[in-house]
């Protein structure tokens, strides 16, 4: 069964198809690495409308000139900031001689929520047009009742729509933490010194333990922070550590960071001198084969603390990051 019905191949190839110089929506075209260009959202390129029922698949046609052997069309999309997916786009029968030719795809239906969508020109295979996730801009449109994110009324169909929270510079995405940790771990310094990207010092540890309401622990020896200090007086920190747990579960962690130093600690650091307290914060992930913590290696964490730099002492904070639903908007 072909996806293309009869009478919207008829009605679009009796048609004059546009060609790309003409009016195009704004963020409905793109320039292929060949010259080539591709567009949608016209009155013979029709793109996904604003707002589409749940459960039903959405179409979008997308034209091409000029076309060359070895031209396909994919359309990449991603439902609710998850995956990035493709659905291959039909070639729809016309003259030979036309100036653009039409590809034809149909989104898999969506239960419900935001999509992002983008066609993508290939040849021999291979992408030569901005994909979706390099592009900043992209099309969208809801899938299920209106909602905020979709483009304003009035907007052309298949452009792409800015919420109203993004223009007003508001965030739009809930969030909460989850407390995890607490850990503390005693360091010795090692100084290697000024490089060309910054001052080299590594951190090794002596000793370290973990505690938090549902596991506690220690930190196995062998971890370290192979920090750079920047000419800034920032230090960007680079660790790598095992923790074990009291039953013995084992938890790969790895993780980058900042390690503030104040606008001079550059210099300072060079003769060996720092602020007695300064601050520490980092985004450590967890990976580990034990079932019961299994969940952490889906997750990302942030650590705030502070260093004691006379005994090298480093206490801070780790919490689980959970994103929610979309801010309501006004």
């Amino acid at each position: 069964m072909s996806l293309i019905e009869p009478t919207t191949i008829s009605r679009l190839t009796d048609r004059h198809i546009g060609s790309p110089e003409e009016v195009v929506p704004a963020g409905s075209r793109r320039e292929a690495r060949d010259g080539s260009v591709l567009w949608w959202g016209k009155a013979d390129t029709p793109g996904p409308p604003q707002v589409v029922s749940a459960g039903l698949p959405t179409p979008i046609t997308v034209a091409v000139s000029p076309v060359r052997p070895g031209h396909t069309v994919a359309v990449e999309y991603r439902s609710n900031g998850g995956p990035v997916r493709q659905t291959i786009a039909v070639p729809v029968p016309g003259p030979h001689n036309a100036p653009a030719r039409l590809f034809r795809a149909l989104l898999p239906a969506q239960p419900s929520g935001l999509v992002d969508f983008l066609p993508v020109l290939r040849f021999a295979g291979q992408p030569i047009s901005p994909r979706l996730t390099e592009s900043a801009d992209y099309p969208r449109y809801q899938v299920g009742g209106a909602a905020p994110g979709v483009a304003p009324p009035g907007a052309s169909a298949g452009s792409s729509g800015t919420p109203a929270a993004e223009l007003a510079g508001e965030p739009r995405w809930d969030w909460d933490t989850k407390f995890l940790w607490t850990i503390t771990v005693t360091v010795r310094k090692e100084v290697v010194g000024a490089v060309p990207d910054g001052l080299r010092i590594n951190w090794h540890l002596k000793e370290g333990w973990f505690v938090g309401p549902g596991h506690e622990g220690v930190v196995l020896p062998g971890a370290s922070d192979w920090m750079r200090i920047r000419k800034d007086g920032v230090g960007i920190v680079d660790v790598k550590e095992l923790l074990q747990t009291r039953t013995g579960a084992r938890l790969y962690c790895s993780y980058g960071g900042t390690f503030d130093l104040g606008e001079d600690g550059y210099a300072r650091a060079q003769r060996d001198e720092f602020d007695p307290l300064p601050p520490f914060v980092a985004a450590p992930t967890y990976a580990t084969a034990d079932k019961e913590l299994a969940w952490l290696n889906r997750v990302q964490c942030i650590g705030v603390g502070r260093v004691y730099m006379k005994p090298g002492r480093l206490e801070y904070d780790v919490y689980v990051v959970r994103v929610g639903g979309r801010k309501r908007e006004g």
